[in-house]
């Protein structure tokens, strides 16, 4: 006898076509999209879990009322799915290196004269000359001049990094982020090892482009006009198969024999 899931107290389900088990799966299935276990929670068979939930999805009635509950769900919450879908998508797309990204800079060898150590200021020697001299230590050479810049690039003659700089993370400033960066945007951590940039996950984006768009295929194949049940042939699985396009073999070209060409 088919159990009841503990979900499905309070709920109505509009598609009465539906064994007690299948409402129950799509209930499951609404709250996280995981066909596999929706099965299990339903109260089917947990080794035969994946094949059920395939064969649930493909089912014309589960599919229409997967839909027409997702629809109601969006309705309750006063939810645009376009405006859901389209932040899943701008997630996808954003690029990261808008808001965080990798650089490589010179070394402070790469451009001082005679590839000596180059100081960004004079006023950054004379501080290090002050600590040596606290430090009863010989002041440091000033050969390599000044005018180092951490936003250069490496010398690819450089003696000291031989062409491969310094590397460094750099971050943009959140309080001027282009609309790009903000929605790759989910805050600031600082851990034991420095500052960390929460950023929005793009796998998860992707997951559920890919979870909208199978519904959106499986809801066109097995619904007729305004979410109407396709009359079926039993016979006749409903299923989509990708066929590779047809690839000919080369020919094989040939010069032709002396003869031939005269």
């Amino acid at each position: 006898m088919d159990k009841k899931s503990p979900r499905l107290s309070g709920t109505s389900i509009g598609n009465h076509h539906l064994r007690p088990r299948q409402r129950a799966f799509v209930m499951e299935f609404l709250t996280d999209f995981n066909a596999t276990q929706a099965a299990i929670r339903a109260g089917y068979s947990r080794a035969g879990a994946k094949v059920t939930a395939h064969k649930l999805l493909t089912n014309a009635n589960v599919a229409a009322e997967i839909a027409r509950q997702s629809e109601d769900r969006f309705r309750r919450l006063r939810l645009s799915a376009d405006n859901l879908i389209e932040r899943a998508a701008a997630i996808l797309m954003a690029d990261p290196r808008t808001l965080t990204g990798h650089h490589i800079g010179p070394c402070r060898y790469c451009w001082g004269i005679d590839h000596d150590y180059q100081w960004k200021t004079r006023r950054e020697y004379r501080d290090a000359c002050a600590v040596a001299a606290l430090d009863d230590r010989p002041e440091p050479s000033d050969a390599g001049g000044f005018g180092f810049r951490l936003d250069g690039h490496a010398n690819p003659d450089c003696p000291e990094c031989c062409g491969f700089g310094t590397p460094r993370a750099v971050f943009a400033d959140t309080r001027n982020l282009s609309p790009e960066a903000a929605i790759l945007f989910e805050g600031v951590e600082e851990t034991r090892d420095g500052i960390r940039i929460r950023m929005a996950n793009k796998e998860k984006a992707f997951d559920i482009l890919a979870r909208v768009h199978r519904l959106f295929v499986e809801r066109h194949e097995h619904t007729g006009k305004d979410g109407a049940t396709i009359a079926h042939d039993h016979k006749v699985k409903a299923r989509v198969i990708l066929i590779p396009p047809k690839v000919e073999a080369p020919v094989e070209t040939r010069p032709l024999p002396i003869a031939d060409q005269a």
